[in-house]
């Protein structure tokens, strides 16, 4: 609760006092008293004191030097003076009452009867007690609070709690998806048309912003402000609080209950988040089980398959997708790579709505998914993982984002490990192509699947012709112009383009080929042998 200079002057030790100012400075928040005992302010001038003084200490300074006094006090954010009549000083100068009206300071004069003890023990009792009404508002709050978290409260719970003390609407808005839990939904529709960060005070450790919306469901208020505040330190995720002062700005004494709010908040969240990871951790060991084969029996496949509560059937798929720019796992805290790693949450989430069967394992820069995709075909399936990349950047804003998908034919969960390396060779033979964000089936990479499974070099080998081995051998920086030339069709000036060359050097470049390998351009089968020997050459460097 603050107390003001007006407030003040409503106190019985101050009945016979006058304000010589003008009403400005009657709001100012009187935080303390003390009696004036010298003219060095800055030295002993706090914030919110009220002044006491008998003119004494004013009494020798120059026109010049109160007007430095008094700049000071207004600089100090002084709340006001008051000044004794007595022996000193029958009346207080008119230059006294500018310069206090000039900078803002409520200046009061009392008789010389009135005692100073009187209004020190009004003042001072007064911010006493406030305080310990705070206090006591504190405490109650953290009991509450302490009790709560045994109960392992929802955060609606908790919204309300908060509600309810400060009688104002709350939300806690996840900004990464803008998703808000709010314990008044009217409020979570709103047009944002400026924000001012609050400088802070007392019992603001966290940053505050004050936010002036509009709102199309609201007939009264229909523009409003929010107090606004982030919740700091919640590893991937990123919360505002979100306080709606539909009616009035929030006291400056419920600051200590949002504060008190913002740290339970903080410690759920991050516990949620905790839980969470313990079981996608837990359920990530299974499935690396069950798709690197390591399952003694029939018994413990069933169990496995129950505790991810899969429903066996024919028509399940593994699917890799690969973020190569995005960290799922280490430890992050720019906002831009939290967004991103969202967006990997968000694309999980989303893609549950086609294909509810639906487990998944997090690796560093990979999300492998077993989905049961049901009769879906190949085109359908591309077009649905298709919608929920761009719905899940759409939701978080996001331009531009690597990502290439690969997935298996279809076989039920007994065969997972094979699925697993179809979906693994898929993405190897994907990456060859040199396409970005490839989407590509088993199906899809078609005679590559006959090489896919070779890991030694002479298994390689023997599938590519001769001449390209040689050439690779001897002149290894050729192979990539005459994979470009292959690849743009034998088109010269196209090649030069691609590896910024002049058409020149890249004929002198071909017919450097063409005599060490005698290839024949115009033979379609010599050029099918040339074209996979190149990329099996890109497999083998890899």
């Amino acid at each position: 609760m603050k107390l003001t200079v007006k407030e003040v002057l409503g106190f019985d030790s101050l009945k016979e006092a006058m304000v010589l100012t003008k009403h400005a400075g009657l709001s100012n928040n009187v935080t303390g008293i003390m009696v004036v005992e010298g003219p060095d302010i800055e030295n002993w001038g706090r914030e919110g004191e009220l002044l006491l003084s008998s003119y004494y200490a004013l009494r020798d300074l120059s026109s010049s030097e109160l007007n430095v006094f008094f700049t000071k006090a207004h600089q100090l954010k002084i709340s006001g003076l008051i000044i004794k009549i007595d022996r000193l000083v029958v009346s207080i100068p008119a230059y006294i009452i500018e310069l206090c009206e000039k900078n803002e300071l409520p200046l009061i004069q009392i008789p010389k009867q009135t005692q100073y003890e009187p209004i020190l023990l009004d003042v001072m009792g007064t911010i006493i007690n406030n305080n310990i009404h705070l206090l006591e508002k504190y405490y109650s709050l953290q009991n509450h609070f302490t009790k709560m978290a045994l109960n392992e409260p929802e955060i609606i719970d908790i919204l309300l709690v908060l509600k309810e003390l400060i009688k104002k609407p709350i939300s806690l808005k996840n900004t990464l998806k803008n998703e808000c839990i709010s314990t008044d939904p009217l409020y979570n529709e709103v047009t944002s048309i400026q924000s001012i960060a609050l400088n802070k005070q007392k019992y603001m450790n966290y940053d505050y912003t004050r936010r002036k919306v509009a709102s199309e469901m609201l007939e009264k208020n229909s523009l409003y402000t929010q107090l606004v505040v982030p919740i700091p330190n919640l590893k991937i995720n990123s919360y505002e609080l979100i306080i709606h002062e539909v009616e009035s700005p929030t006291p400056h004494e419920d600051f200590l209950a949002i504060e008190n709010t913002i740290s339970f908040l903080q410690m759920e969240l991050l516990k949620k988040y905790a839980v969470s990871q313990t079981t996608l951790h837990y359920k990530n060991s299974i499935i690396s089980d069950l798709l690197n084969n390591r399952i003694e029996d029939k018994e413990e496949l069933n169990e496995k398959i129950r505790s991810l509560k899969l429903v066996d059937g024919s028509n399940f798929r593994i699917f890799i997708c690969h973020l190569p720019t995005i960290s799922l796992t280490a430890e992050i805290s720019d906002e831009q790579q939290k967004k991103e790693r969202q967006f990997a949450y968000t694309f999980i989430e989303d893609t549950k709505k086609y294909w509810p069967q639906h487990v998944y394992l997090i690796r560093n820069h990979k999300i492998v998914f077993i989905l049961d995709t049901e009769k879906d075909s190949e085109e359908t399936i591309k077009k649905n993982l298709l919608s929920s990349i761009e719905t899940s950047k759409r939701m978080l804003s996001i331009n531009e984002l690597d990502m290439s998908i690969s997935f298996s034919y279809t076989g039920d969960l007994s065969h997972l490990n094979s699925l697993y390396k179809q979906a693994k060779n898929t993405q190897r033979i994907a990456a060859l192509f040199g396409e970005e964000n490839a989407l590509y089936s088993y199906h899809d990479i078609g005679i590559y699947q006959l090489f896919s499974d070779l890991n030694h070099l002479d298994q390689f080998e023997k599938f590519i012709p001769k001449s390209l081995l040689i050439l690779n051998k001897n002149q290894p920086e050729l192979i990539e112009t005459l994979k470009i030339f292959l690849d743009n069709n034998q088109n010269y000036k196209d090649t030069a383009d691609t590896l910024f060359l002049h058409p020149k050097t890249v004929r002198y470049r071909l017919d450097k080929i063409k005599k060490l390998t005698s290839i024949q351009f115009n033979n379609a089968e010599e050029l099918l042998q040339i074209n996979v020997g190149l990329r099996l050459l890109k497999m083998m460097a890899k």
